[in-house]
């Protein structure tokens, strides 16, 4: 398997150098050349593996000749033990044909444990097998940095460094975010939104000044955050009809990734008919499926609050995709993006992506509706980002006779307090550690120098 940029197919590498990048030399996304494609029987198969075999199944194209099997096998295993279902990834029935897909039974209680984790064994592999360091840099609102500390804390070759609003982090995680102190940890309070933090890293992997330390993006700008969620598609599919039945997905968008993974799984042979996007207020991604209009705007603070961006770094390999793997137009819309905060999509490739794409924008009020009622009718609770997909899904699918499926990607416990508002009782916030003062530093949201200066300590 080999990778190319969105933006231009004049540089090719292998896998190995994908797991080890921030971005491609031009600016640019690595995406794999071509995808894998699964016939169904082959996929009926696995219907029996557990977690760490469909993964091998699903991911061993993708790495190639890079990893031996046996030991993309032990990686994969170790990376999946820390979850605390033995499903790993759980399915729990909310109504008729109305499916939450559990993805927070991770060490740290989120969806962004699965790539982590995954990421986690890729780099410390390859960094021994390279014998080099490297620095793990990323934006995060609160559960992709967990993830990534909690996922790299015994890799000794890597060292993290996270950048996060300041004033913009839910109140657990922004605690959790203090406390942290793993050795070689690195945190910017940024004065500003989550889409400072992106451009600063942006800035950061594209002008990396440290040539003895390979410099890695955290976040799913990086292949393997892609990866990790094109498993929980065929999880899911093939535990709701053995991989032979159609089924729809709803998605809370807290980022691209998942979006974009679900849209390529079906080129790779799932039978998925129906793809929602789901936002709260912050709709950036629901008006650009409305009215082919994307926007980069300020985002303002929900009871949601994984989902409040405009900026999602996926949204340039969905592009490519749509665009028949065109890198220069791929170019010329991300240059002109850059420059106004604006993107049209070609109107063919826009009702493209509507055959399969629906979306829809959740109120705070709607929000609340809905966790209040689904806990009243069945017991079940949820927290805010899931309650936003459910909602969606319920609004917004068009079958009832295909299963939809709403990804539960954080735990409920860590909106205890929002919940114990509504009148749900039992949850309460997990104890955290006294802050940690230990490598950190507040940041002005467009102080790159102060970010080179941080670096020569490392």
């Amino acid at each position: 398997m080999r990778y190319v940029s969105t933006r231009s197919t004049a540089e090719q590498v292998d896998f190995e150098s994908v797991v080890l990048s921030g971005v491609a030399a031009d600016g640019g996304l690595y995406v794999p050349a071509e995808l894998p494609r699964f016939s169904p029987q082959e996929i009926a198969n696995w219907s029996t593996l557990d977690y760490p075999e469909l993964a091998f199944r699903v991911l061993s194209p993708f790495v190639g000749d890079c990893l031996p099997e046996a030991d993309f096998k032990a990686l994969l295993s170790r990376a999946y033990s820390g979850f605390g279902h033995r499903a790993v990834a759980p399915l729990r029935q909310i109504d008729r044909n109305e499916w939450v897909l559990e993805l927070f039974h991770g060490p740290t209680g989120s969806a962004k444990d699965f790539a982590a984790r995954l990421q986690a064994q890729l780099v410390g592999y390859f960094l021994q097998r390279r014998q080099r360091h490297g620095v793990l840099v990323g934006a995060s609102n609160g559960d992709t940095a967990l993830a990534a500390i909690d996922a790299f804390k015994d890799c000794p070759q890597t060292q993290v460094l996270v950048f996060y609003p300041q004033h913009g982090v839910p109140e657990q995680q922004g605690q959790q975010l203090q406390a942290a102190h793993n050795p070689g940890l690195w945190r910017f309070a940024v004065q500003g939104s989550f889409d400072d933090c992106q451009t600063l890293v942006a800035r950061l992997l594209r002008q990396w000044p440290l040539a003895e330390r390979e410099v890695i993006g955290f976040n799913s700008s990086n292949w393997v955050g892609v990866m990790a969620q094109l498993v929980l598609y065929f999880h899911a599919v093939l535990q709701l009809g053995g991989g032979q039945r159609p089924i729809g997905f709803s998605v809370p968008a807290a980022s691209f990734a998942e979006v974009y993974a679900g849209y390529i799984v079906q080129k790779m042979g799932l039978p998925i008919t129906q793809m929602i996007v789901a936002t709260n207020r912050n709709d950036a991604l629901h008006q650009l499926f409305l009215k082919n209009r994307y926007c980069r705007a300020e985002a303002s603070q929900s009871l949601s609050p994984a989902m409040d961006l405009s900026l999602f770094a996926n949204l340039e390999r969905f592009v490519w995709e749509l665009y028949g793997q065109d890198p220069h137009a791929v170019a010329g819309l991300m240059q002109r993006f850059e420059g106004s905060g604006e993107m049209t999509l070609g109107n063919e490739f826009w009702l493209q992506a509507r055959m399969i794409i629906d979306s829809y924008s959740v109120s705070d009020e709607e929000t609340g509706k809905e966790i209040s009622s689904l806990y009243r009718d069945t017991g079940y609770i949820i927290d805010p980002h899931a309650a936003i997909g459910v909602l969606a899904a319920r609004l917004y699918r068009r079958s009832l006779v295909a299963p939809m499926v709403t990804l539960g990607e954080i735990a409920p416990a860590k909106s205890a307090r929002l919940l114990g508002s509504l009148g749900i009782p039992g949850l309460a916030p997990q104890p955290v550690a006294a802050p940690s003062t230990a490598q950190w530093q507040a940041l002005a949201a467009d102080d790159f120098a102060a970010v080179l200066h941080c670096l020569k300590a490392l």
